[in-house]
């Protein structure tokens, strides 16, 4: 018998954990298993086949100070939904954002409101009518798209930040050759000169009977088509509308264009060609939106130490301390306000859900059936049943999606007794920081740096804290917990602090960005945004418990109920009694219903925090105040 013959030295690497085939340690990744491990090590370089393929992304990536985004899509598809979310969206995050809407221009030139025989293609008179007005929108909105920006320092020194300005053309852009025209008119070389504009088209497509039966039913008691109309007559009418529509109808097919598709308003998306900022902002915000109800509550952290025994030991606030005796009475107060709230949302989903058991859909505007709910309604279990705590194992009593900051205060405001409720704790909902100043009072800063101070005057939205952030960074970080809040489909809980939460009070009231630090956040309260079928939000506010008293806080000024939350600068405040609430209906753009009462105006920026004012309203005495972030 013949054959290779062993030898002790092929034993030998064999037990030493060698390959004798390889020369290699056999424990070490071979070259295929790298392979399927990190992929070709080679390093990357480009080829004419690589380069002729990104010249698009190239192109569309690169941010453009103007931005078009054409709205296409039949009636009654939710396109004025989205144009005000957008607007609303991108305002907040700093934008300069308008909708035109073509009908309003449409309306104005017809005197009045069209039937459903304006819209037939048939209809020459009416045809041209509706070109004219559409090419007037699109005119207006190339007009203040260029109006020029502001490009010189403010009259106090800080400078100014450029915006950039994005353009929502709400019509129905139903044809290829409507949308061209569009197009062209917005990147034309020579008309467009040195205006560099962006076009992105956002499509709304709805197959879903009951969205649109309900989405009909919105629009006739909303548009001035209808207004006075009766509502069988108006139904009729807006059917025959879209069917006018349907038989010219062309869906976006062209693959050049950049382009959204959404599909029963937000329960699928289709991009093509989006890059950048739409990649990173406007599309995850587009597949959060969702048109059913539910409760959004905000409130601050508990309160730590008071500030007698602060003054009386002469420290200031630490970002790990935790809750004190007042601190923990809201927690318990809390728990019981949440509960009430969050089960009664729930007994009104159910019975929606009883009158009408066939609803299976994300995008129901009758609620928003989530697998919880259905489990629910087929169970004909209560909701305590149902859902089950962080540990797989407590039953809770209601359900409720919770986000806090990272600081132990607000993490202990929801630690509720024998209910493990999972928390998502976020860094991105930490305090302002101060960077250099951490734990000075303002005052304190003023006098340290006199001349980042009186920038601070001039703009506190874009004014950084040495080494810290400003509130435009703020903004930044809480975008992903906007989207975050808005794909929800129960009630949601923040907990967080006075800077963090005024952003966002911001974005809910569709107030203006920049202005945020005026708003005022009183402890103790809770905020409550429930939707409104426009787009905008409904707002009360609860008083939970009391204020702190005098006694609990030394020697501080209890001349307003509020005194918790007063600093030296203009604020708002609502006067509630304990366990009542004010309602502040916020629409789209409108301000609120009530306006509340101005405490203590005062020539200078807000503080980032949560300040007492004291008795001692003298020379500035950095003993007599304590920061709390």
């Amino acid at each position: 018998m013949s054959g290779p013959v062993k030898t002790d030295s092929d034993n030998s690497d064999s037990k030493n954990g060698k390959n004798p085939t390889s020369g290699g340690d056999v424990n070490a990744p071979s070259t295929t298993a790298a392979y399927y491990e990190k992929g070709s090590a080679e390093l990357a370089t480009e080829s004419a086949l690589t380069l002729a393929k990104i010249q698009h992304r190239l192109k569309l990536t690169k941010k453009n100070e103007r931005l078009v985004l054409v709205l296409v899509g039949l009636p009654g598809r939710g396109k004025s939904f989205i144009a005000r979310k957008l607007q609303s969206f991108l305002t907040w995050r700093g934008s300069d954002c308008k909708v035109f809407n073509v009908g309003k221009y449409r309306r104005h030139a017809a005197e009045g409101a069209c039937d459903a025989n304006f819209f037939d293609t048939r209809n020459s008179a009416a045809s041209n009518l509706r070109e004219k007005v559409a090419s007037l929108a699109l005119e207006d909105m190339l007009k203040w798209l260029d109006e020029p920006f502001e490009n010189d320092a403010n009259g106090n020194g800080a400078p100014s930040f450029r915006k950039d300005r994005v353009g929502i053309f709400d019509a129905t852009n139903s044809t290829k050759a409507r949308r061209d025209w569009v197009l062209r008119e917005c990147t034309d070389v020579v008309k467009r000169a040195g205006k560099t504009t962006g076009v992105v088209f956002v499509e709304s497509i709805c197959d879903d009977e009951e969205l649109l039966r309900e989405n009909y039913r919105t629009k006739m008691s909303n548009s001035p088509d209808y207004k006075d109309v009766d509502p069988e007559k108006a139904m009729a009418d807006l059917l025959d509308r879209v069917k006018k529509y349907e038989e010219a109808y062309e869906t976006i097919d062209d693959d050049s264009k950049s382009y959204i598709k959404i599909f029963n308003l937000s329960s699928k998306i289709l991009v093509n060609h989006i890059y950048g900022r739409m990649a990173k902002s406007i599309v995850p915000a587009l597949m959060a939106w969702n048109i059913g109800t539910r409760p959004v509550f905000i409130c601050r952290a508990g309160q730590t130490m008071n500030e007698f025994d602060r003054a009386t030991l002469n420290c200031r606030l630490s970002r790990g301390e935790n809750l004190g005796e007042h601190g923990k009475n809201f927690r318990d107060e809390l728990f019981n306000f949440m509960r009430d709230e969050c089960l009664d949302f729930m007994r009104r989903r159910r019975e929606k859900i009883a009158f009408s058991p066939n609803l299976n859909t994300g995008t129901s505007i009758s609620g928003l059936v989530n697998q919880f709910s259905r489990d629910v309604s087929e169970s004909g279990h209560d909701v305590d049943e149902e859902y089950v705590g962080a540990d797989g194992i407590t039953p809770l009593p209601f359900p409720c999606y919770i986000m806090t900051s990272t600081m132990p205060r607000a993490r202990q405001t929801v630690e509720w007794e024998n209910y493990p409720y999972p928390v998502e704790m976020l860094s991105n909902l930490n305090p302002l920081d101060k960077g250099d100043f951490t734990g000075q009072e303002l005052e304190e800063s003023a006098e340290e740096n006199p001349e980042w101070y009186s920038r601070l005057v001039g703009d506190p939205f874009h004014t950084r804290f040495p080494g810290g952030e400003c509130y435009a960074d703020l903004m930044s970080r809480l975008e992903s917990i906007v989207v975050d809040i808005e794909q929800q489909v129960g009630p949601v809980l923040v907990v967080s602090h006075v800077s963090v939460l005024q952003a966002l009070v911001a974005y809910f009231r569709n107030s203006p960005i920049e202005e945020c630090t005026n708003i005022a956040l009183p402890l103790n309260t809770v905020l409550k945004f429930t939707p409104s079928k426009g787009g905008g939000w409904q707002e009360s506010q609860h008083r939970v418990i009391s204020s702190p008293t005098p006694s609990q806080c030394g020697d501080c000024d209890a001349s307003n109920t509020n005194y918790d939350m007063l600093s030296p600068v203009h604020r708002h405040s609502i006067r509630t009694p304990v366990g009542s609430q004010v309602e502040i209906t916020t629409g789209m753009g409108s301000p609120p219903s009530v306006m509340p009462s101005v405490i203590s105006p005062m020539a200078a920026p807000p503080i980032w925090g949560d300040h007492l004012r004291r008795k001692d309203s003298g020379p500035f005495n950095p003993h007599n105040c304590r920061n709390t972030l």
